[in-house]
């Protein structure tokens, strides 16, 4: 087995006997799975090398590379058919040119002639001309346009060897077995599209704990571990492979005694899990009497069986991204209104607070943007591409207003930076209210619309945004990043992206504070709501409510029910006063083991 890059704690790996091998990372998602591991391959397909004989074997290799170009336009005809009624004709525009580019005379001539000429695959002579073309287009360093093109060049090169190597993007994979994901990095719509009864459990290179892919995998209560450095060039398919989203280790062909040793850990977490599940029905009430709603965050629709079985009060954060992602046309408004309707439905009377669409960021999504975005968490996301895309906005809102006939729904917009923003998101609102009032469709009276509070500039203006909302919901992923300047999907800031640390409890509290200056409604949806020691902290802090991933209920429903009211605030107050991310997250466990020691097994060692 290759040696190479680890994890943030061990960074060459851990290499035991029989040759075992322990890689560390970052522990995403808690359980401990043994199975069969499945690779995906990271970047361009491995091009083969071969030598062909003279004559029909050539000519054959020849109509095999016209053949993969033919499948490759239809695959790009049809992907664009699909698109041009939903976008811009400036959007579906990048497919003329991926179209052009398979049709060039000097890529299709320069393959063929290196076949006939060379004698090779036409995978090698393909490769080979590309390769020739962006030497140079590399050599005209000045001009901007052709150096944007190099991206598309590749994505065609990428298409063209997959048809002819007769493999399929990672979003097409079928898993005939259940296996273990291995991975250099899953985007959100990758993850989202993946058979997720034939997961085990995840491993990947990069990536951080409050990464979509960590969240989704929480969510889908899937052990992962994130942040592995090359897990993806180490694993072979095949190979047995642990993963630990405890402790945030892998462990590669593993020992009899190992496995041994970590079924045996698995063991004990389900019998915590068990004794925790004791809980589902009671009420999440502190000892002295203060109801802190549990709720749930969501990605898709049949999550709602799991945020019932963990006893969750209603969904907090419906993320409908996931919607859009994990498809290649955009959801139609009765697509939309029936998956917004069966969540309400079967979880009213208890509220169900849907998100808008949060698209950009590292959901890139060609529905709306034609190219990834250079800066992609400071550019066109979420809110600023929903106003810039109205036909897109509109068709969400007519969904959720028609849905809240048929439960408690909540509107809850994301990524808020500015007063004129958020004015002119609740105008449109209005607009949307009074078309559907006009064609008499039936609607909820009143629907309350929130903020999530996720960039700084909101959260210091707090005061003034709580005038033209309903209620608040805290985004602390997103928050936390902002404040502190690393990217939280970048393993290599990963010591930077620092919940506890005093700038952002602060904030946090400010923002706390202003609501209940206006008695208006806070929660938090962010992956603090889901960690005892943070949920502790935070109930100082006064929130209403803790939104998080239905797994994580139970734990946290422990820990309301053991404390105080007053004595989470005494807390609160201790950690406000404290200027150190170790003193505090020192306090915090030790108020938390104090509390209960057995919830320490469910979130790490």
């Amino acid at each position: 087995m290759p040696t190479g890059t680890g994890g943030t704690e061990m960074k060459s790996g851990r290499r035991g006997k029989a040759g075992e091998i322990v890689v560390s990372g970052q522990a995403a998602s808690p359980g401990v799975v043994i199975g069969k591991a499945f690779v995906i391959p990271h970047g361009l397909p491995v091009v083969p090398v071969k030598k062909l004989e003279a004559g029909e074997e050539v000519e054959d290799e020849v109509r095999r590379f016209r053949s993969a170009l033919d499948t490759t336009s239809r695959q790009l005809v049809e992907l664009q058919d699909n698109l041009k009624k939903k976008l811009s004709d400036q959007t579906t525009r990048i497919f003329d040119a991926h179209l052009q580019m398979i049709e060039d005379v000097m890529a299709v001539d320069q393959t063929i002639g290196l076949i006939r000429e060379k004698r090779i695959g036409a995978e090698q002579a393909f490769t080979a001309a590309i390769d020739n073309i962006v030497k140079a287009i590399e050599a005209h360093q000045q001009d901007q346009y052709l150096r944007e093109r190099l991206e598309d060049i590749r994505d065609v090169e990428r298409r063209v060897l997959e048809n002819l190597l007769g493999i399929c993007d990672i979003s097409r994979i079928r898993l005939k077995e259940r296996v273990v994901l291995i991975a250099h990095d899953l985007t959100p719509s990758q993850t989202a599209q993946l058979e997720r009864d034939r997961i085990l459990g995840c491993a990947t290179d990069v990536g951080g704990t409050t990464s979509h892919t960590a969240i989704l995998s929480r969510s889908l209560e899937i052990p992962s571990v994130v942040g592995l450095g090359d897990i993806s060039r180490r694993v072979q398919s095949g190979d047995k492979v642990v993963v630990d989203g405890f402790s945030g280790r892998v462990v590669i062909n593993p020992k009899r005694r190992t496995i041994e040793e970590y079924y045996s850990k698995d063991r004990r977490y389900k019998a915590l899990e068990d004794k925790l599940a004791e809980l589902v029905s009671l009420p999440s009430n502190t000892i002295d009497g203060r109801f802190v709603e549990l709720s749930a965050n969501i990605e898709f629709p049949e999550e709602v069986t799991s945020v019932i079985s963990h006893g969750a009060k209603g969904v907090g954060l419906f993320r409908t991204e996931f919607l859009y992602l994990t498809r290649e046309s955009l959801p139609t408004e009765q697509e939309q209104y029936l998956a917004y309707t069966d969540v309400a439905r079967r979880l009213k009377p208890d509220p169900v607070i849907i998100r808008t669409l949060d698209a950009g960021a590292d959901k890139f999504s060609r529905h709306f943007q034609s190219a990834p975005d250079p800066n992609p968490f400071l550019g066109d996301r979420a809110i600023r591409i929903c106003l810039k895309h109205k036909d897109i906005f509109r068709t969400q809102l007519r969904a959720i207003f028609r849905a809240t006939v048929h439960g408690n729904i909540k509107i809850l917009l994301p990524f808020i930076s500015t007063i004129e923003e958020l004015k002119k998101s609740l105008a449109f609102i209005r607009r949307v209210r009074r078309e559907l009032e006009a064609e008499k469709v039936p609607m909820a009276g009143k629907v309350e619309v929130g903020i999530m509070i996720e960039v700084p500039s909101a959260a210091m203006m707090a005061d003034e945004f709580v005038r033209y909302i309903d209620f608040i919901s805290i985004g602390t992923n997103d928050l936390i990043q902002y404040v502190m300047a690393a990217d939280r999907g970048n393993e290599r800031v990963a010591s930077l992206y620092q919940p506890l640390n005093p700038a952002v409890i602060r904030l946090i509290h400010q923002v706390i504070t202003a609501a209940k200056r206006h008695d208006t409604w806070v929660g938090v949806c962010g992956e603090m709501a889901g960690y005892p020691h943070t949920a502790l902290l935070l109930i100082g802090l006064g929130v209403d409510e803790l939104s998080t991933s239905p797994a994580a209920i139970p734990g946290i429903k422990k820990i309301i029910r053991s404390i105080s009211y007053q004595h989470a605030r005494r807390v609160a107050d201790k950690v406000l006063s404290l200027n150190s991310v170790g003193k505090i997250k020192n306090y915090l466990l030790a108020e938390v083991e104090e509390i209960d020691k057995g919830i320490k097994g469910l979130y790490g060692e």
